[in-house]
């Protein structure tokens, strides 16, 4: 089971390139056609994400056991996700992780080692789409960490998605 929820008071918020500052997510929107994941309207989004009982900002959503933070544009869609896995997983796992939340039209522009990081960037027509002036390109960067200094393929235990601020562009930030 994942915990899924916006963020806590006193956390840092996350930072992107590509549109104004992601925000915390509104409650209470209704649902909107459209994605479900990654890019979604934050009403569908959480109509997709089941709520944990003992809690007021955290679902589950039976991927992986962990904690997800999500943030949403200033017009209330989910613009960065980040996956705070319970037990590390495999690269192979962390881009599954990454892939189930891409629309399907999601397309590889990069892929890239760092020293601390993976960084990998995705376009999609459909994210594009739903997204517009937030993300005209429909890009997502996606980065894979471990819980030290160095990157390993066998200890994954951060996922984040958030807009890309241009195709290609990689700064091999790991932050």
């Amino acid at each position: 089971m994942v915990l899924v929820g916006c963020r806590t008071p006193g956390a840092t918020t996350a930072t992107t390139t590509a549109a104004a500052a992601p925000v915390d997510c509104p409650e209470g929107k209704p649902q909107r056609v459209g994605l479900n994941n990654f890019g979604a309207y934050i009403g569908t989004w959480q109509a997709s994400h089941r709520q944990v009982p003992q809690s007021t900002s955290y679902y589950a959503s039976g991927t992986v056991p962990g904690r997800v933070t999500v943030w949403c544009s200033a017009d209330g869609y989910v613009v960065a996700e980040e996956f705070r896995l319970a037990f590390h997983v495999t690269a192979g796992a962390a881009f599954q992780i990454a892939l189930t939340e891409l629309p399907a039209d999601s397309t590889k522009v990069y892929d890239h080692l760092h020293p601390a990081c993976r960084s990998l960037q995705y376009r999609s027509a459909r994210l594009a789409e739903q997204l517009g002036a937030d993300d005209r390109d429909g890009l997502a960067d996606i980065k894979f960490q471990g819980d030290g200094a160095t990157y390993g393929t066998a200890s994954v235990s951060l996922v984040r998605i958030d807009l890309a601020d241009k195709l290609g562009a990689d700064a091999g930030v790991c932050a």
